[in-house]
């Protein structure tokens, strides 16, 4: 006969329920303690992916400029629209914006052929064809997308469900100008420095509308194109996000979702994290284009706004 291990009235091993209560409740304090530290993790590392997408962005328009003899417009128009064409327009609304222009340099080579733009940025005898919603342009690119923006849609169903994209480019320096006539500026031309100047920055879809990567939405040109507004990564309050009404500058402001600013791309190829304390005129005219940049508490203009104007002869440098 097998001996058993235990004899009938021996005491079972186990876990009493108070045990098992404290040793929750230590794993509950380690969680509570480790979770902000992952999310710090986490966030480092998509400020990081952000950054890196913004420095492929530099490169790829300083090549655009070496090639071309010019920075990649913000959207293509033409000066006047062609009479021998057959279907001339001068300000194609949906037009192609910058980020088809640098989808060769951005190894999309494949996905710019298949868009096939039929881009005459570089003549002004042809007319410019609009740009469409297909599969193609509503193609979600990661180059485009900051990870910290959590991706809801791959499409941004408020500027006619183009590829979602979260950069939007500096229009002061891009063009086109106030009357929507292409401007030809290059890294060397611009008079307060490459390195002094902002060329891309970041617009969420969560307190804003993002943008899109492909086209200027015929909604509205916050869909390309980024403006100081009042401040960075925080709206300034009383008004929502609004993508069409034409007295609120937010929809046109950079913004983000990394606690405490913005990262942004300048256009001799650096990226610079702002912060959201940054100095800004508040004012309306911090939003208007060209903005009047008024002065500020140093006499000087605003920081924020400096930075964004490339030849107002008001130098800021960054430490």
């Amino acid at each position: 006969m097998r001996s058993s291990l235990h004899s009938r009235g021996a005491p079972r091993g186990g876990f009493t329920l108070i045990e098992l209560l404290v040793v929750i409740a230590i794993i509950a304090v380690l969680v509570g303690l480790l979770l902000p530290a992952v999310q710090k993790v986490r966030e480092a590392a998509a400020r990081s992916q952000c950054q890196n997408n913004l420095k492929q962005m530099g490169i790829a328009a300083h090549m655009y400029n070496d090639t071309y003899k010019k920075l990649p417009t913000g959207w293509v128009t033409t000066e006047v629209a062609p009479a021998a064409a057959v279907t001339p327009d001068a300000k194609p609304s949906p037009g192609w914006s910058w980020g088809t222009l640098i989808l060769p340099f951005i190894e999309q080579e494949n996905l710019y052929r298949s868009i096939n733009p039929n881009l005459v940025d570089f003549d002004d005898s042809k007319p410019n064809v609009k740009a469409t919603v297909t599969a193609d342009t509503a193609t979600y690119l990661s180059i485009f997308n900051c990870p910290s923006d959590v991706l809801i849609s791959k499409t941004n169903g408020l500027l006619q469900n183009f590829g979602k994209s979260n950069y939007t480019i500096n229009r002061e320096v891009s063009g086109p100008d106030a009357n929507n006539n292409p401007t030809y500026l290059t890294v060397a031309t611009i008079r307060d420095g490459a390195s002094n100047t902002i060329l891309i920055g970041e617009r969420d879809s969560q307190i804003n509308i993002a943008a899109i990567w492909a086209a200027r939405s015929s909604v509205t040109s916050a869909s390309f194109e980024g403006r100081p507004g009042r401040g960075i990564n925080i709206p300034y309050p009383g008004t929502p996000p609004a993508p069409t009404g034409t007295g609120d500058c937010i929809r046109l402001t950079w913004t983000s979702l990394h606690p405490g600013g913005a990262n942004f791309l300048f256009a001799d190829g650096s990226v610079h994290f702002l912060s959201a304390q940054i100095d800004a005129d508040q004012s309306v005219d911090g939003c208007a284009y060209p903005a009047s940049n008024l002065p500020g508490p140093t006499g000087g203009g605003y920081t924020y706004q400096n930075l964004v104007h490339p030849n107002d002869g008001r130098v800021v440098r960054l430490p």
